[in-house]
């Protein structure tokens, strides 16, 4: 019986339109506001959705504004 292997890939959603003004209008972009991890020297930030429209900021996977 041959063993199989499983890989679990996280995949984080983005917004499909802005929860404000409903625009799809929209860009990701790095919360550079604080760094979640360190990898080889170099800060690893989160991702947040911005309307390109009213300038609305969001975390899309549902974390703290």
């Amino acid at each position: 019986m041959e063993q199989q292997e499983t890989i679990l890939k996280v995949k984080i959603r983005m917004a499909k339109e802005c929860p404000k003004c409903h625009s799809k209008n929209l860009k990701e972009v790095e919360d550079k506001t604080k760094a979640i991890a360190y990898f080889n020297h170099q800060p690893i930030y989160r991702k947040k959705a911005v309307c390109r429209d009213c300038t609305y900021e969001w975390f899309p996977e549902g974390g703290a504004e």
